[in-house]
């Protein structure tokens, strides 16, 4: 089932409404067909697994070329493999899963039932994955699930809604299709529970929309994502893995380096080495000039330019990377490309030096190839900032240390709040992550054990004792 509504949706309008009855008429048929046990639940994760199996290199394809990879799939296929493994899991444990768990001494038992409609809000930078992989835990719960496909990645959503109609009747799986209002009108439809991926900015709307029905939301949002670099680092292994983690996507992952704190003794060596090792990372391995993704959304070019002024503005220097054709200076204010480089917005990557706290870009997510670099004077005084006894950064999903001493290690693990923490990462362990975006709290919000409680209701069943007979009295919901 797809819907395709277009233009603003108050609350009032014909559209609103006719989302908010294909969601009650999804929930009627998950009622009527009753309680799913194992079985169909198993069949219904091994479809969207069978989906994504026979039409992989098509769903690759879709989502490297809208974030501007042109047709080249290498991008996006970990994510899928990610995917594949998360519900080959969940089909493998599902009936444990499921099993009621029987206290005895005369208490409740505890058996696990759907919430039900389950709301999922996609985003543009990992279309396919992001959309798919919380059907892992949804689906595995016995829920049904309706998906808010993203508008800025068009190639994927239209394929993916063409696959659901495909292989899911109407009343399992749903998709929709439509614009940012589309997208802000979903998050109040009458759901059991949403899913959401995106910026921290979105997810505050969505939460303010969301609160308004008492809504449960599961927001995977990532945050500032530091890197520490002590004065005994090594410094060239240091600025390689940063600089990889950086450009590799563009910046536009939440598994990219948001910023760098560095030991104020080792900052022009440390430029220095990023510097070259950005040089190298954009000419390619034969010398050839690399393509990275673009800034799907004009706004959100625009917000990328708009932060390099107002840090500009306020003393901060600006160190541009050497970069291929088809970038744009940010200087210049003006964008490049078209249809054959998979985007009308691609920023020149740089580095920004002298950043402090009254600056914009130190105050959210960059999400895109600028690099803030601050100096501090000590390990210490960055952990501080980043365990928020100073600052007000937001928890990450992502933090990555660089330095020798085993106790400052166990310090920054222990203190930096971070779904994943690193320690003197390579460049082999670049790839740590790759599949669902790791996220807070936790990286397995939706598979897993954890993400089949995460979208089920636990019920208790009590009996009464009567003259030898056992009845059912009364359910207790958690």
């Amino acid at each position: 089932m797809a819907f395709f509504p277009e233009g603003p949706l108050p609350k009032g309008s014909l559209v609103f409404g006719d989302l908010c009855m294909i969601v009650a008429t999804m929930r009627r048929l998950q009622l009527a067909a009753g309680f799913p046990d194992a079985d169909l639940r198993r069949d219904r994760l091994r479809r969207v697994a069978q989906l994504i199996h026979d039409n992989h290199a098509a769903l690759a394809a879709a989502a490297a070329a809208d974030r501007g990879f042109g047709a080249d799939p290498a991008y996006p296929a970990a994510d899928l493999v990610a995917t594949l493994a998360s519900l080959n899991h969940a089909i493998r444990h599902v009936g444990a899963w499921m099993a009621e768990e029987p206290h005895g001494d005369g208490r409740p038992h505890v058996s696990y039932w759907p919430q039900g409609v389950i709301g999922i809000i996609a985003p543009w930078t990992h279309p396919v994955s992001l959309a798919l992989a919380p059907l892992a835990g949804i689906l595995a719960a016995g829920n049904v699930a309706m998906i808010k496909l993203s508008a800025h990645a068009p190639r994927s959503s239209d394929l993916v809604a063409d696959l659901v109609g495909r292989y899911f009747a109407p009343g399992e799986l749903g998709v929709v299709l439509g614009d940012d209002a589309v997208g802000a009108a979903f998050a109040e439809l009458p759901l059991a529970h949403l899913v959401f991926t995106g910026s921290a900015r979105a997810a505050r709307s969505v939460a303010s929309a969301a609160a308004t029905r008492l809504m449960p939301v599961t927001f995977a949002v990532g945050g500032k994502s530091p890197a520490v670099v002590s004065a005994d680092a090594d410094i060239d292994a240091a600025a390689r893995f940063i600089m990889t983690a950086k450009l590799r996507h563009g910046g536009q992952s939440s598994r990219a380096v948001d910023h760098v704190l560095v030991a104020r003794s080792r900052l022009d060596a440390f430029v220095a080495a990023a510097c070259d090792h950005a040089a190298r990372i954009l000419c390619g391995a034969d010398g050839a000039p690399v393509l990275f993704p673009a800034s799907v959304k004009h706004i959100h070019h625009d917000r990328l330019v708009s932060l390099i002024a107002d840090a500009q503005k306020r003393g901060a220097r600006r160190v541009r990377l050497e970069s291929g054709p088809g970038w744009v200076s940010a200087a210049k204010g003006r964008r490049a490309g078209g249809a054959d480089s998979g985007g009308t917005a691609r920023l020149a990557p740089e580095i920004l030096l002298d950043v402090d706290d009254t600056m914009a870009i130190m105050q959210e997510e960059v999400f895109g190839p600028i690099l803030p670099i601050m100096a501090v004077d000590d390990d210490h005084a960055a952990i501080e900032r980043l365990g928020g006894v100073q600052g007000t950064w937001q928890r990450s999903a992502m933090a990555w240390y660089f330095g020798s001493d085993p106790a400052v290690q166990a310090m920054f693990a222990e203190r930096v709040p971070a779904a994943t923490a690193m320690i003197n990462p390579t460049g082999d362990t670049t790839d740590l992550g790759d599949g669902p975006e790791p996220t807070v709290p936790s990286s397995n919000l939706w598979s897993g054990e954890a993400g089949f409680h995460r979208f089920a209701v636990a019920r208790r069943l009590v009996y009464a004792q009567d003259q030898g007979h056992t009845a059912p009295i009364a359910h207790f919901i958690d």
